[in-house]
């Protein structure tokens, strides 16, 4: 049951384990959880020294009754991951008492026929959450955009889910992959979405170190992928603080490949994929297991996460990306509408980053009938009307220059003469064209 970032116990851990009664922990069980625990970590973990070190020290408390009165299951891990971290810091590794887990994994490792009934109701649950694919879209500009939370294990289904996502911005001029809220998943689920944004021919990007096995596995691009490829396209990572393992390979990956450029946060710093194994009844140790060696750098990110190309927070890297995207495409234009399309995007982008703040005694300026066009000011707002027509707010792109909500081809300019007197309103079509209203209160 071994994954990125492990994704069945990300998944499980969720469960609720603690609904039922939490069970007192006895001496002997204890210590029989701590030899099992030091064992699994000696065999198993990725980095034998640190093994050792984590192992002797949890059995070196053991011995001087550090944990002699913890009474229970959950006290009892929290001081055994405290201590684990306290000898070797991995967000990876972790003890956890959850009963409901292990009869899953129990489960899981009892049954891997793709036709069980177990593997049915896991692709059930992938596709409910539609293999972790939650926003695809197209935006202004001739942008792609596509927002996945979870690299989940590859099926038919799955590949279709992102052969179909990848047809929906085949067209775009620009790419950006939201991985902002995406905590990792599987490897040959990050080789598939990388694979669409290179050409045909296979190379070597990363490989794994497996401990148990003593065996390195090399990851190349797939030669065949469904659907369009995209390897000229203009292409954005979005990261986060949350952006984790299997995520971060990704990003990883396409940065050394010098393939996109990430923007947003530092990710969380986790490369080391994780096995569950049983400790006892109520414990179930996840251990990293293995190591990402990436091609180019010959590391990886653990510990220190993917650093942004473009730093940004989280919230604004969406805004930051089509920024960065509409600001390359437009300079890369060469026909006049092309580029004053692309500009007038850039401006209402750059005004969300930017936010223009007006003061009330200007926007009370503002405020006043333009021939069958008013602006009206409620509160702190400007809102825009012709006739009787329904109000809409106006936002600021300069002191003098607004976007009108809802009606994206459409702004208005205020226009003053030489002493700074509103005198009419210039209406501003995304096509280049203008109407103008002169001032009539």
């Amino acid at each position: 049951m071994k994954s990125f970032i492990g994704f069945v116990f990300l998944f499980l851990s969720c469960l609720p384990a603690l609904s039922q009664q939490i069970e007192n922990v006895s001496a002997s069980e204890k210590d029989e959880a701590i030899k099992k625990i030091a064992a699994l970590l000696r065999e198993n973990y990725v980095f034998p020294d640190k093994a050792r070190e984590m192992a002797s020290y949890v059995r070196k408390q053991n011995k001087q009754k550090a944990y002699e009165a913890i009474h229970s299951y959950p006290d009892f891990v929290e001081a055994l991951n405290g201590d684990l971290q306290r000898t070797h810091r991995d967000l990876h590794l972790g003890l956890q008492y959850n009963p409901q887990e292990i009869a899953a994994v129990r489960k899981w490792e009892s049954v891997e026929k793709p036709d069980s009934a177990f593997y049915r109701e896991q692709l059930r649950k992938g596709k409910r959450m539609n293999f972790g694919f939650v926003k695809v879209e197209h935006l202004p500009g001739n942008i792609g955009y596509i927002e996945f939370h979870q690299f989940f294990p590859l099926s038919q289904e799955a590949r279709q889910t992102v052969a179909s996502a990848m047809s929906f911005v085949r067209n775009a001029d620009a790419v950006i992959l939201d991985l902002r809220q995406n905590g990792g998943g599987h490897p040959e689920m990050v080789q598939l979405v990388m694979s669409y944004f290179f050409n045909e021919k296979p190379f070597h990007y990363n490989s794994l170190y497996d401990r148990p096995s003593n065996t390195t596995k090399d990851y190349y691009t797939l030669k065949k992928v469904e659907g369009p490829r995209m390897p000229e396209v203009d292409l954005y990572v979005l990261t986060s603080g949350f952006t984790f393992s299997a995520a971060e390979e990704l990003s990883y990956n396409l940065q050394t490949q010098k393939r996109a450029t990430i923007v947003g946060e530092v990710t969380g710093g986790g490369a080391h994929p994780t096995q569950a194994y049983i400790v006892n009844d109520d414990l179930v140790l996840h251990v990293p297991v293995a190591r990402a060696i990436n091609a180019v750098t010959k590391t990886n990110w653990e510990g220190r996460g993917v650093m942004p190309d473009v730093p940004s927070e989280a919230g604004n890297a969406l805004l930051k990306a089509q920024y960065l995207a509409l600001e390359k495409l437009m300079n890369q234009k060469k026909a006049p509408r092309e580029k004053a399309e692309l500009e007038w995007e850039l401006l209402a982008v750059a005004s969300e980053l930017h936010p223009v703040q007006l003061s009330k005694e200007v926007q009370a300026k503002y405020a006043g009938r333009y021939g069958e066009s008013n602006i009206h000011l409620q509160g702190n707002e400007l809102y825009y009307q012709v006739n009787n027509s329904p109000k809409r707010k106006l936002a600021p792109i300069t002191e003098d220059i607004f976007r009108v909500h809802g009606l994206d081809f459409f702004r208005i300019q205020i226009v003053k003469d030489a002493s700074g007197s509103v005198t009419k309103l210039r209406c501003l079509y995304k096509d280049g064209s203008m109407e103008e209203s002169a001032r009539t209160n």
